[in-house]
């Protein structure tokens, strides 16, 4: 029993080191959004430090909140779309899907049209898929999003948010 009981002790270790080893390494950011005549700057972590276009999303609320003492607003995310050369951008419940974009020194810049992640259809919630997007069958959400994300530098500002 004892010989389990350390055998399952090394097995823990040994997937805990493994996690740490092979963990993908993310880099500090700062992404400025706006909408409408608001304007959101919140803390995001990437996959590569030099090309946001590789990935990135809103650092986790609790290690926010445990490094400022304040939570983001909003919580938008980044990241390739399976086999395709189109990126999905998540907004809080928004969703769009757009062609990969290059960064410039950096920094990514883009302004989409976002629809609603899900919709009521025959009375029943339907999630919005890339197959409908592309087909052009989306419902109206906001109009004009834009945002900017570097993922080199922090702003020690964020989380904030300001009316424009």
């Amino acid at each position: 029993m004892t010989r389990i009981k350390n055998l399952s002790y090394i097995l823990a270790a040994l997937l805990v080191a493994g996690n740490v080893v092979f963990a993908k390494d993310r880099h500090a950011g700062t992404a400025i959004i706006r909408v409408s005549d608001g304007e959101y700057t919140i803390p995001i972590e990437c996959d590569d430090a030099s090309r946001p276009e590789l990935g990135f999303s809103t650092e986790p609320s609790r290690i926010t909140k445990e490094n400022t003492g304040r939570t983001s607003l909003v919580s938008l995310r980044l990241r390739k779309w399976k086999d395709t050369d189109h990126l999905v951008v998540s907004l809080d419940r928004y969703v769009a899907w757009v062609p990969t974009p290059r960064s410039v020194g950096g920094t990514l810049n883009m302004t989409l049209d976002m629809s609603p992640a899900s919709m009521v259809r025959d009375n029943q919630p339907v999630a919005l898929t890339y197959d409908m997007w592309m087909d052009g069958d989306r419902p109206a959400g906001i109009n004009g999003v834009s945002f900017e994300a570097q993922c080199s530098y922090r702003d020690p500002a964020a989380p904030a948010y300001r009316k424009m």
